[in-house]
């Protein structure tokens, strides 16, 4: 009789563990996008910045350059095309630690006269092979009020 009792009490502790391993797996896999996410097709809208007049097309591409590259690490640079798109970063809502399920990016471009410079994020949530695609409207707001602030016209 012992024999059973042992093996009953096996049997109670792999169960336990595996449910434990079950419970786990659910919560991390509900793990909930941040606040700033917005599920999206295709990435985010493009946002557009009207340039300062006296400001010519290079010294605008240098600054929207150097603000996304204080924050990213640049993917693509087509000074001649007018565009740029940096890496992902899978650090923006975590306060610099790394995480796995969350990732975003910028992409800027200038319009074929010069005068504007288009700005969109593109995010994605959940983790490789899972990825739901959006756009981070936090990132939007920090990296056009910089461009802004940078190559934009200023209203008086």
């Amino acid at each position: 009789m012992r024999p059973t009792r042992t093996r009953d009490f096996t049997m109670k502790k792999k169960f336990s563990y595996l449910a434990l391993c079950v419970i786990s797996l659910l919560l991390l896999s509900c793990a909930s996008a941040p606040r700033s996410f917005v599920k999206a097709t295709g990435g985010g809208t493009w946002n557009s910045i009207l340039l300062r007049e006296d400001l010519s097309f290079e010294k605008a591409f240098n600054e929207v350059l150097d603000v996304c590259a204080k924050r990213f690490e640049m993917d693509m640079i087509s000074k001649d095309g007018g565009y740029g798109r940096t890496n992902w970063i899978y650090t923006w809502n975590v306060n610099g630690q790394y995480t796995k399920n969350y990732r975003t990016r910028v992409i800027f471009k200038f319009s074929a006269d010069r005068t504007k410079v288009d700005i969109k994020t593109e995010a994605e949530f959940g983790g490789e092979h899972n990825w739901i695609i959006g756009w981070d409207t936090r990132l939007l707001e920090t990296i056009k009020q910089d461009v802004m602030g940078a190559v934009g016209r200023t209203v008086l």
